[in-house]
């Protein structure tokens, strides 16, 4: 069927309203009630939903409008984790970023108890769900990215001994929120993994940037190259396990500093390992040179799964015209078929509350990546 082919969604958020993040300070300074704010958010859901329907995306997000960050919202979900902010963690916190050229969420999530099962993006779909009948992508943090974000030597340690068994029980309370979500109608689910991507510029014995800086902050431990890799696997195979009934996805980006060795090399490296996750779909930022040629992983790919491309720039306000869009999908169009490639941004447009991203501009994106898709679907017909 042509509407199958070359899909188009998005990797997570899209920019909030700034009466949003207004809202969301007012909060804060106790000017407004729960009640208001829940108000304020039902309404960013609703106007991201409908632009994503206006330029014609085939599978939407609520935008994760109502997410503090993509990582951090944890601690306001899952009993056990706590917000803690980073310079309260380390006082040298914004010191060591600066230094590493690493930027984490200031307002850090943090294993300080055992974590329960807890609604983590249930109700947001179930809202989002209310106000559309387009297919609905739900995203989620990945075990493995939890465990480096959320472990810390001082909080941490006397519940959690070791990161691995809080990213172990992570496991059971994430396999059993994927369930309900799929129970529940969800289209597409999506494990988000940058701490996996960021990999690629790690050695075997050094770690690449982002986790220096979270060795540095939290005290955690780089396992080498391959352990961590291992490591990433196993966790997400076990995450989803025996679970049929949806798409799962896994998304992983990268932030390469133009100094680095690795720069201009793809997720390639992280093969075989990755390739032995079971996931239906790759979803990988290539709008970039940085992250190297999409061929080289295409070509690496079984035939069940699948590549979401990402085609979209997140990082700079220029907007792609379609030609553009199909420029970057014709590297892989060769090797894989127009129903295994999906269309979507790198990255999200605002994975934090405070990344500021103009809306109009991710909205114009959108609108030329859709279009881009149409020509494709055209041209493949005619071709066929």
């Amino acid at each position: 069927m042509p509407e199958e082919m070359f899909l188009t969604s998005v990797v997570g958020s899209f920019p909030r309203p700034r009466w949003l993040v207004e809202a969301f300070d007012r909060f804060n300074k106790g000017e407004i009630s729960k009640e208001e704010l829940d108000e304020y958010l039902d309404d960013a859901v609703k106007l991201t939903v409908k632009e994503e329907e206006l330029v014609n995306l085939d599978v939407i997000t609520d935008g994760e409008q109502r997410r503090t960050s993509f990582v951090s919202f944890v601690a306001q979900k899952i009993p056990g984790f706590k917000l803690v902010y980073v310079t309260d963690i380390n006082p040298q916190a914004m010191e060591v970023m600066r230094q590493h050229k690493a930027q984490l969420t200031y307002w850090r999530a943090v294993a300080v108890d055992r974590i329960r099962d807890s609604i983590i993006a249930l109700d947001e779909f179930q809202f989002t769900r209310s106000v559309t009948t387009k297919r609905i992508k739900v995203t989620l943090p990945s075990p493995y990215l939890i465990m480096w974000e959320t472990w810390d030597q001082r909080y941490s340690k006397d519940v959690y001994p070791r990161p691995e068994d809080l990213a172990e029980d992570y496991v059971k309370v994430l396999r059993q929120e994927i369930t309900r979500l799929r129970d529940a109608g969800a289209d597409f689910i999506q494990l988000d993994e940058p701490m996996l991507g960021d990999l690629v510029e790690a050695d075997p014995d050094k770690p690449d940037r982002y986790r220096k800086v979270i060795e540095l902050i939290h005290g955690q431990k780089y396992r080498g190259f391959k352990n961590e890799l291992t490591l990433a696997r196993d966790l997400i195979n076990e995450t989803i396990k025996g679970i049929g009934g949806v798409r799962i996805g896994m998304h992983m980006d990268r932030w390469p500093n133009p100094d680095s060795p690795y720069y201009g090399v793809g997720y390639e490296r992280l093969a075989p390992e990755v390739i032995d996750i079971k996931v239906k779909q790759y979803v990988l930022e290539y709008s970039s040179p940085a992250s190297g040629d999409p061929a080289k992983f295409a070509q690496l790919l079984p035939q069940d799964k699948e590549l979401g491309l990402g085609v979209i720039n997140v990082r700079n306000k220029e907007i792609e015209d379609p030609q553009q869009v199909i420029k970057r999908v014709e590297l892989v169009e060769k090797i894989l078929d127009p129903g295994r490639i999906w269309l979507n941004p790198d990255c999200g447009f605002s994975p934090g509350m405070y990344r500021k991203f103009e809306r109009r501009i991710a909205f114009a994106k959108l609108r030329s990546m859709t279009e881009a898709a149409k020509i494709l679907r055209q041209k493949y017909l005619g071709r066929a």
